[in-house]
This record gives structure tokens, sequence and C-alpha cells, in this order.
């Protein structure tokens, strides 16, 4: 009676899914567009904010020295600097795989013990 291993090497062992390469470049115009979406909101916005507060609502609305105002226009704009970075990486982090997955079936079986 001739005995045989049950354990099969991982080599022998291919993946059950396999990744199609989506290389057409609409994915890589994707992210291009959010990249600079997020690049030119990063500089407008604080600096829109820092002078908006600044001159609309601290000088014009609450009337604070010109000294002061600046003080809190930079902390609003350190905000909204904020703000955009936690929503370049929420939409980072939800950005699905352009990938498209196939499933395949087993292609080796294992036989396992023989007796």
């Amino acid at each position: 009676m001739q005995r045989t291993s049950a354990i099969q090497s991982t080599s022998t062992v291919e993946p059950h899914i396999q990744y199609e390469d989506n290389y057409d470049g609409s994915s890589i115009w994707i992210v291009f567009r959010k990249m600079l979406f997020f690049t030119l909101l990063m500089t407008i916005a604080p600096l829109g904010s820092f002078f908006i507060a600044k001159d609309y609502i601290f000088q014009g609305i609450f009337h604070i020295s010109s000294s002061s105002s600046y003080t809190y226009s930079a902390i609003v704009a350190v905000i909204v600097v904020h703000i955009v970075l936690i929503s370049f990486l929420i939409v980072a982090f939800r950005e699905d795989i352009p990938e498209k997955k196939k499933s395949i079936g087993p292609t080796k079986r294992s036989t396992g013990k023989q007796d």
C-alpha cells in the first residue's frame, strides 16, 4: 500500500479570481481630473476664505481691528485646508478599482489521500 501526501505545494494552486487589465486610458483621466480638481480647490479655497473672512466677516460685520482680523482669518483658512484634505482622503478611499473581476473555476483539484 503506497501512501501519498494530501498536501499540495502552493505553486500549483492558481487563484480563483483573475484580474483583467483595463488600459484604455479612461481611468487615468478620471484620476487626473480628481487630482486637478483638488489641487485647484487646495489653492483657491483657503485664499478665498481668508480674504472673504477678513474683509466681509471680521472687519465688516464684527468690526474687529485689522491685526486681529488677520489672525482669525488665518485660522479660518487653516480650517478650510483641513476640510479639503479630509474630503480628498474620503474621495480617494471610496474610489472604485477600475479593473474588472472575472471568476474562473479551479484549474487543479486536490486528489486527497488515496488508499
